[in-house]
């Protein structure tokens, strides 16, 4: 085709022209778009989201079933009072009477019941016994006559202690020689010494039986 025809043919199609003066001007762009690292952003348009409706509630049945009656409990309903005049007979008739409590003089009047004493605790009573401080004084001297002879035996007393450990009396027992019961009783009224009885923690007089000796030693 000759420029004259080319130029003819631009004439007469000028729409064509327009379009491919918009085309080339979109690809310039394009490109240059592309290199400088530029985004066309991209409109996504309008978002639909369904919201589910609220669904109604299921009828309730009423139950119709008539409420359980409340049990109460009974109401005590007092006695009527003893009127203050009557026959007593007829007043008592058909009323629970407790039986009258017996005083300790055995009678039915009255309602006071005499107390039973408390008994009153024993008392602490400690026996008395030698003072052994004096363990060597109890030992009566040997009648002269039955030391030479060699008699033998023993005297069995009861001494009365006083409350300062003392012997205050003696009783004789049993001897086996009168000689013998005279030593002892010397020799108990004279040097004996006891610890005296306790009667809750107080001293007290007492007997105590006591059995002497009278033995040869080779």
């Amino acid at each position: 085709m000759t420029a004259d025809g080319f130029l003819a043919q631009k004439r007469r199609h000028p729409l064509a022209m327009t379009i491919a003066i918009a085309i080339n001007a979109a690809a310039v762009a394009a490109l240059l778009l592309a290199k400088s690292g530029y985004i066309v952003p991209v409109d996504p348009g309008m978002i639909v989201t369904n919201i589910p409706l609220p669904q109604e509630p299921d009828p309730v049945e009423v139950d119709k079933t008539p409420d359980t009656p409340v049990k109460k409990d009974p109401v005590y309903i007092p006695p009527p009072p003893v009127p203050a005049t009557g026959d007593i007979d007829n007043i008592l008739d058909g009323i629970d009477v407790l039986p009258p409590i017996r005083t300790a003089g055995g009678t039915d009047e009255g309602t006071t019941v005499t107390p039973i004493p408390t008994p009153t605790p024993a008392p602490v009573l400690t026996g008395a016994a030698p003072d052994p401080r004096f363990a060597g004084d109890f030992q009566p001297s040997y009648p002269p006559q039955l030391l030479r002879t060699g008699v033998e035996g023993k005297t069995v007393v009861k001494v009365l202690i006083g409350t300062d450990g003392r012997v205050k009396q003696v009783a004789i027992v049993s001897t086996d020689d009168p000689l013998f019961a005279d030593a002892t009783e010397r020799q108990a009224l004279r040097r004996w010494r006891f610890k005296p009885a306790m009667r809750d923690g107080v001293a007290v007089e007492s007997w105590k039986q006591m059995t002497v000796r009278f033995e040869l030693r080779a």
